[in-house]
């Protein structure tokens, strides 16, 4: 990783975090509407946002790790590898207190995608848009303290 690639990143997780922020927001606008399939429609941002998420995972990944193997437990491994420093590497980009909100979506999200019979509860729902809110207000922040924290380990300037 050198100064442009940095630059190159944090530009494409910038575009992803109003990705994700417009789908919790949509989440949150289909749990309150009352027409037909709006349960579903909120199911679907919810997925789309962990969809959206775990990309932003990937390109870090891609970005300093070179791969990142896909095999059984694929979904699961970057929130364990980017919740941990890896000196030398880069630092942590999931602060690990919100580890389990970004787990509850993960899993949610392999229900909806792998259910063969699936009945939304709303109050899970509720419940699941409510942490998908608090993790896309809280996505600019770390994506602005994980390319600090890389510069100043880089001994780069600021941009």
């Amino acid at each position: 990783m050198d100064d442009t690639g940095l630059t190159i990143l944090t530009s494409e997780l910038a575009a992803d975090v109003e990705v994700a922020r417009e789908a919790a927001e949509r989440a949150t606008q289909r749990l309150r509407e009352s027409s037909s399939g709006h349960l579903e429609a909120a199911a679907y941002e919810l997925t789309r946002l962990y969809n959206i998420l775990e990309r932003m995972f990937e390109r870090i990944c891609d970005a300093f790790e070179n791969h990142f193997e896909k095999r059984g437990d694929y979904h699961e491994r970057p929130l364990q590898r980017l919740a941990i420093a890896l000196p030398g590497i880069r630092p942590a980009f999931i602060p690990a207190a919100h580890r389990p909100a970004l787990r509850e979506l993960k899993g949610f999200r392999h229900v909806v995608r792998h259910a063969y019979d699936l009945a939304l509860r709303p109050d899970r729902l509720a419940e699941l848009a409510a942490m998908a809110e608090q993790v896309t207000a809280l996505l600019p922040a770390w994506c602005t303290d994980f390319a600090r924290q890389v510069r100043h380990e880089q001994g780069w300037p600021p941009p």
